[in-house]
């Protein structure tokens, strides 16, 4: 998606704008963890832009768990972003994620991003973190390289800190490559987790294809 399209033409006036992606994985993970159970997903963004500093949206996935009625994630969006310079900002986010039709996941999820040049820092803490009405906390690293001919490798690395008796802190790690084909992102990407034998296989390593477009 094309990330605060809402700058004016002439660079200095912001124009209030929709913007929005699709996007068809073979496999839904987030952050390590399987959001699908290994099966496809299909995902949609749509947002309205308030000028270039603020946006509100809406992003919403088909879902699979083991021994739960939810099988679609809504979620409401909310970004502020501060601009330092062309190439620095940060984004303040929030996110009040709904399952239907169980609810057994509902929560909030509030984040801060620090994007520099083509590195990112982000922290993120989860309401309900998998369903278990306790928080979670994550903090996170990643950079976007260009390689060989227009093609992107995306790297992101992670550590969570879930307050759950039983569950161990642990990393989650992703790495993809892709490229544009006409107006698709094509991509392929590896995930996994650092203590995967706690998550009965939702945190083994995945490898995922998918294709997502600009709206």
């Amino acid at each position: 998606m094309s990330f605060w399209k809402a700058q004016g033409a002439d660079g200095t006036s912001p124009t209030f704008d929709l913007s929005g992606d699709i996007s068809l994985l073979s496999h839904y993970v987030e952050n390590g963890l399987s959001q699908s159970d290994k099966s496809p997903a299909l995902q949609g963004t749509f947002w309205f832009h308030f000028g270039s500093q603020f946006r509100l949206g809406v992003w919403g996935s088909n879902t699979n768990f083991e021994n739960s009625d939810d099988h679609f994630n809504l979620r409401l969006l909310g970004d502020i972003k501060v601009t330092f310079s062309a190439n620095t900002n940060l984004v303040i986010s929030y996110a009040q994620s709904q399952y239907y039709n169980g609810g057994d996941r509902n929560g909030n999820i509030i984040g801060v991003r620090l994007n520099m040049f083509d590195y990112r820092i982000m922290y993120d803490s989860l309401s309900n973190w998998e369903g278990t009405d306790e928080n979670s906390k994550r903090f996170a690293f990643g950079k976007v390289s260009n390689v060989f001919n227009g093609w992107k490798w995306n790297n992101e690395i992670g550590y969570n800190t879930p307050n759950v008796d039983n569950i161990n802190a642990y990393f989650d790690g992703r790495t993809g490559l892709g490229t544009k084909w006409g107006v698709i992102f094509l991509e392929g990407a590896l995930t996994g987790t650092s203590e995967s034998s706690q998550f009965n296989g939702a945190g083994d390593v995945f490898f995922i294809l998918s294709a997502s477009t600009d709206l």
